[in-house]
């Protein structure tokens, strides 16, 4: 079994000033720094073996904080773990483009399934070269939630920055242990690793659910993968 934490980057200025950011490369603001110091303060100590990232600045940033406030080794980048392309919304007010363009059909958008499924492919290519180690993941807030959204089978709101969800992956067994910083317990088992989708993410999963998670036990066999 491989245990994946998923950390969303520090805040960066587009952040602050609620801008749809996705592939845009922007940098961590002094205040992201400060979060990515101060990630794991309130969380209970795990010997972590690797951090990875995303190649955008604020996602390596705040990994090599990490790795070098913790000792943890830093393993590189990946290019599947780059945020959303929101297409016309980058760099743009998050308010006016939703008015705009009801259910974020911004022109040049990327495809949210496909986002999902290259995250699923970054974990399980980790899983493989990483196995039963445990592994922190610094990435994006957009393709935090659909990973754990596909995996929890539930909409869920928007991830935190400089938050911790963890995920165990063993065989084709998902389970979600932990989002943004909330326990909770849900497992999926899907048909193969060949199965693409491994879940399905409904299009509604584009914006974050407007409610709170709340915690659910469960743990279900899935061959379908579906987000229901």
């Amino acid at each position: 079994m491989t245990l994946f934490g998923l950390v969303r980057h520090g805040q960066t200025d587009y952040n602050l000033q609620n801008l749809f950011q996705g592939s845009s490369d922007i940098p961590l603001n002094d205040t992201g720094i400060e979060q990515a110091h101060r990630a794991f303060d309130q969380l209970p100590p795990v010997d972590w073996d690797v951090v990875v990232s995303s190649p955008l600045k604020r996602a390596e940033q705040t990994a090599r904080i990490i790795a070098e406030d913790h000792a943890i080794d830093f393993g590189g980048t990946d290019a599947r773990l780059v945020e959303i392309d929101w297409g016309a919304a980058e760099g743009r007010p998050v308010e006016e483009m939703e008015q705009r363009y009801p259910e974020r059909s911004f022109p040049g958008r990327e495809d949210h399934q496909v986002v999902a499924d290259r995250g699923y492919d970054a974990l399980e290519a980790l899983e493989e070269q990483y196995r039963d180690q445990k592994v922190l993941v610094v990435a994006h807030g957009t393709l935090i939630r659909f990973i754990l959204s596909g995996v929890a089978e539930r909409p869920l709101p928007s991830i935190p920055n400089a938050t911790l969800s963890l995920l165990e992956l063993e065989g084709t067994t998902w389970q979600v242990r932990m989002i943004a910083g909330q326990e909770i317990e849900h497992a999926v088992r899907v048909a193969s690793r060949a199965q693409n989708p491994r879940f399905v993410l409904e299009k509604a999963a584009l914006a974050p659910a407007a409610t709170p998670a709340h915690p659910v036990v469960a743990s279900t066999d899935s061959p379908e993968g579906g987000l229901r």
